[in-house]
């Protein structure tokens, strides 16, 4: 549950940028109400909205990849980040998921900048060999987190930025994948990692070489 006093203190800091596209955040959770449970689109805190003009500055952002499409919305906020030259490829493992991120996306103007491919991430990523700015962990069961990882980094350019959301302790087993996930993320020598307590999010720094 999302603390309203601080969404609308941040609302309050960042102005109007931060509710953009919010339309779509609130129609992913009505879909994922009435769509019962399992259904799998959890649209990521608005409080991440401006991390991604942060990062599209901090690393020169024009491509993204995203595991965890939902319906789009964090697609669509990298895609404005990085502009009009800006590429996003966006990983949903549900068929119907996709279709209705497809149409949100074209409604929306960003077809000609995202692109939705559709499966399991680790199914997927193995073959993908472009080199990202930004990637964006925000799905899958922590079992699949560690046997992506070595991907996620390929993927990732030197000086680039690999975010790794729900790893919070309350979903998964620290001494098991989510445990493993984190350590490779902090002993990694290609990178440089903060994890955020308590808000439970990894940022990693791609060095150069390695």
């Amino acid at each position: 549950m999302e603390d309203v006093q601080v969404l609308k203190l941040l609302h309050q800091v960042y102005g109007a940028g931060f509710v953009r596209h919010a339309d779509l955040r609130e129609r992913s959770d009505l879909h994922r109400e009435a769509h019962g449970p399992g259904c799998t689109i959890y649209p990521s805190s608005p409080v991440l909205g401006p991390l991604w003009p942060f990062l599209a500055a901090l690393t020169g952002g024009r491509r993204f990849l995203e595991i965890g499409c939902g319906m789009g919305y964090t697609a669509v906020l990298m895609s404005e980040a990085g502009g009009y030259d800006c590429r996003v490829d966006t990983i949903e493992s549900e068929p119907e998921h996709s279709d209705l991120a497809e149409s949100e996306v074209a409604a929306r103007g960003f077809a000609g900048r995202i692109r939705v491919l559709r499966g399991r991430a680790a199914d997927l990523v193995p073959y993908l060999t472009e080199a990202y700015d930004v990637v964006f962990v925000d799905a899958g069961p922590p079992e699949e987190y560690p046997r992506v990882l070595p991907h996620l980094i390929r993927l990732t350019r030197p000086g680039g930025m690999l975010v790794s959301t729900n790893i919070t302790p309350e979903r998964a087993d620290w001494n098991g994948p989510m445990g493993d996930y984190l350590m490779h993320l902090t002993h990694d020598p290609r990178l440089r990692t903060f994890i955020i307590p308590y808000f439970w999010k990894a940022l990693s720094y791609r060095l150069s070489g390695g």
